[in-house]
């Protein structure tokens, strides 16, 4: 396929710029696919396929309008298929639109930021947590890792006031990709949650969609709060051979890349993870084998793979996984 790309409305240095699709683009493909959230305003080119990769759903549903004034289904018109990663949201999608395809796909990762040395990592650090704080349950988190040899990562553009607060707990900031990488690969665990807090513009913006309540995404995002989004961190922990320590939610996205018990450990709450985080530490090297578990399936998920499905325009199906290679 063609790849057109166009990261300009992305923060800088965040995954989307890592993804380096552009090197697996074939410019004399009747195919295109628009990678980035601005590449499909004003760059559309002759094309049998015009297909667009949203990694961001499904918030995009969480505004009225973009920067260029479109809803999130008029950003779409012109595509012939949408690729997403909320599997919610793209069956939704399927029964309220039948102008073009929507397909469920993986969240990608590139294998070149697979860090390089000894399987079993040096540990220096406990727990860590990267990215943003968007509620409650993630300032609670990072109150709560204070009491650890902790790393907490964050930026210092681009982020919301939540996480301006807290910058003063952060032990690393602005690190580059690979860097970021790296120090979770020194960290023994690294904790995850699988949400998108919603405020009240939020729930605004979500209920002018017609239908919206068919979105298994949006079930009791009032009494909830949240709507489920999967994360990059938990494929970046699971290279890194760090231990993914994720909470649990209704929608359960994660076991759709990784599988409870044998490649991540769940907790139920905040209180529960200062439990799981001692009994982690205290029985560590238990817990080896689900880090190598983590590994394995993180190596499904490379953007060749991603390539290979869309290029064959296909659905990807958890339980029918491409090409995994083994640890030896």
């Amino acid at each position: 396929m063609n790849i057109i790309k166009d990261l300009s409305a992305e923060v800088p240095d965040t995954n989307g710029f890592y993804f380096r699709l552009g090197e697996l683009s074939d410019p004399t493909s009747k195919d295109n696919l628009y990678n980035g959230y601005n590449s499909i305003h004003n760059n559309f080119t002759d094309g049998e396929r015009q297909v667009i990769l949203n990694i961001w759903m499904p918030t995009e549903f969480a505004q009225v309008r973009d920067h260029f004034g479109n809803n999130a289904l008029q950003y779409m018109e012109g595509a012939t298929e949408v690729y997403g990663v909320c599997p919610f949201t793209t069956k939704w999608l399927g029964t309220v639109d039948s102008s073009r395809k929507y397909r469920y796909i993986f969240y990608p990762l590139n294998k070149k930021d697979i860090p390089l040395g000894p399987f079993y990592p040096v540990k220096k650090y406990d727990v860590c947590y990267f990215g943003g704080l968007h509620s409650k349950l993630h300032t609670e988190c990072i109150g709560m890792l204070t009491n650890y040899n902790y790393r907490y990562m964050s930026m210092t553009h681009g982020i919301n006031h939540t996480t301006q607060q807290h910058l003063p707990l952060a032990t690393d900031l602005d690190l580059t990709h690979q860097q970021k990488i790296h120090k979770v690969r020194e960290c023994k665990i690294s904790v995850c949650y699988n949400i998108v807090p919603a405020d009240q513009t939020h729930l605004d913006a979500i209920k002018s969609y017609p239908g919206w309540e068919g979105n298994k995404a949006f079930t009791n995002v009032d009494t909830l709060g949240y709507f489920p989004q999967f994360k990059s961190r938990m494929h970046e922990a699971a290279i890194a051979r760090t231990l993914n320590l994720v909470y649990r939610d209704p929608w359960g996205i994660s076991e759709d890349y990784y599988t409870p018990g044998e490649d991540f450990i769940y907790f139920e709450s905040n209180d529960e993870l200062k439990e799981q985080v001692d009994k982690i530490l205290n029985n560590w090297s238990s817990y080896e084998k689900i880090i190598k578990n983590a590994y394995n399936k993180a190596l499904r998920y490379t953007t060749e793979n991603l390539m290979e499905i869309i290029d064959g325009g296909a659905e990807w199906k958890p339980e029918n996984v491409v090409r995994v290679e083994k640890v030896i």
